[in-house]
């Protein structure tokens, strides 16, 4: 097997499915907000008195949900465990910076109340011999963060006003079950010559925020899950990558204990990957590195042959027929990379607009920066700290509510203009 093929397999081997590391033990949370990173700390409104709508606690029962893989031809990839009853929508993705396709889905109760979410990974990657030009859509970190951090950045990105309460305790066996993950990541690397200098990590780590819906108040458990690769081999740039997921637990104010606890105890959401799916996926990525080491050959023999006939016919460029045949080579490049980009702009397009929609919220543009938010709503306003939808097209904030509001134009999901 080929070095980036033994790689990528031995890594998927054991980390394919990060929504699926869940325990049986019971969560507990601090409730009096120690331990919560103070930067990531934001004042939300108070949203006045609540009465909220009845609903029953997570059923014992559970039943599967498919998960497809649309790079796939929407292969059945894995199949998700929820609660009875629970809607699921969602898929298998790999997102921008990261080798490994994760589930990214949204559950959510007959009700509506309850909720449970798996977002795209994010992934990022560094070298210490030199600094690694930002690549689109990689993290701009440059060195391993742990679960707690990555949090406290991912919750000053949240809109709309977030107020954490404090930090969860996960159950040990969460802790343990990712242990054993790298362990056997690092037993399974120690075995061969080439990856002998390369370690793996991975860190988890929890915290309580609260939100307002309207006139909910809506408790969330944010999770975050970080793995990272160090590669220490001699002969090699040293550096590093890491993946980062965040799932969350959502229930109105006061029934989020609840939730945890009948999500942990069942090991919900359990996900497993189909072996059918799992071959076919390597089979793709095998094909991957085939296509891409046939196109730099043929890159590096036509190289060598452009270099032979540099030297042969060198006196004749320098004469004038060189500007115009340099212009034609410049032309043809151009004309490959815009068609290149293109059809890589397309693929983004259509992938973010669909994560959108298995998530339910909708991408936004206003005053030059784009914000995820419900897509419940068709009209979206915002003062530059706050937020304001409405589905009423004659609605206008200005002169009623505080402050400058704007009409926000809706965007494709990676913000390209619609």
């Amino acid at each position: 097997m080929k070095r980036g093929s033994y790689i990528f397999a031995s890594v998927v081997a054991a980390a394919i499915l990060t929504a699926g590391c869940n325990s049986g033990a019971k969560a507990a949370s601090t409730g009096d907000g120690s331990g919560a990173p103070q930067s990531a700390q934001k004042a939300a409104g108070s949203p006045g008195a609540v009465k909220y709508v009845s609903g029953t606690e997570p059923s014992n029962s559970t039943a599967t949900a498919t998960l497809l893989d649309p790079t796939l031809n929407n292969m059945p990839a894995a199949t998700l465990t929820v609660p009875e009853g629970w809607k699921t929508q969602g898929m298998m993705m790999t997102s921008p910076c990261t080798t490994l396709p994760v589930a990214v889905f949204r559950s959510y109760s007959p009700d509506g109340l309850m909720q449970m979410r798996a977002e795209p990974a994010m992934g990022w990657a560094w070298t210490t011999e030199q600094k690694m030009a930002t690549v689109r859509g990689c993290l701009p970190l440059q060195k391993p963060v742990t679960a707690a951090q990555f949090l406290d950045a991912y919750i000053g990105m949240i809109q709309g006003g977030v107020h954490v309460v404090g930090a969860i305790e996960l159950p040990q066996d969460q802790h343990q079950a990712l242990a054993q993950r790298i362990a056997q990541l690092n037993q399974m690397e120690a075995q061969s010559p080439v990856m002998a200098g390369i370690t793996n990590s991975g860190d988890m780590s929890a915290v309580r925020i609260e939100t307002v819906n309207g006139s909910f108040v809506i408790e969330e458990r944010l999770r975050a899950t970080v793995m990272c690769q160090l590669n220490n081999n001699p002969g090699f740039q040293h550096g590093g990558t890491c993946f980062a997921q965040v799932d969350q637990l959502m229930a109105p104010k006061g029934r989020l204990d609840g939730l945890m606890r009948t999500m942990d105890s069942q090991h919900l959401p359990r996900a497993k990957a189909s072996d059918q799916w799992f071959q076919a996926m390597m089979q793709q990525r095998q094909r991957q590195w085939d296509e891409f080491g046939r196109k730099l050959r043929a890159l590096e023999q036509q190289e060598s042959e452009m270099l032979a006939q540099q030297a042969q016919q060198f006196s004749q460029r320098m004469a004038s027929d060189h500007a115009a045949y340099m212009q034609q080579q410049e032309s043809e490049y151009q004309s490959e990379r815009t068609n290149f980009n293109a059809q890589m702009n397309a693929k983004s397009t259509a992938a973010s607009d669909w994560v959108d929609y298995a998530l339910d919220r909708q991408t936004v543009a206003v005053g030059g920066t784009t914000a995820k938010i419900s897509s419940a709503y068709s009209q979206t306003w915002s003062n530059g700290s706050q937020w304001y939808q409405t589905n009423d097209p004659n609605a206008n904030p200005n002169g009623v509510l505080p402050g400058n509001w704007t009409l926000a134009t809706q965007v494709h999901g990676n913000g390209q203009p619609k």
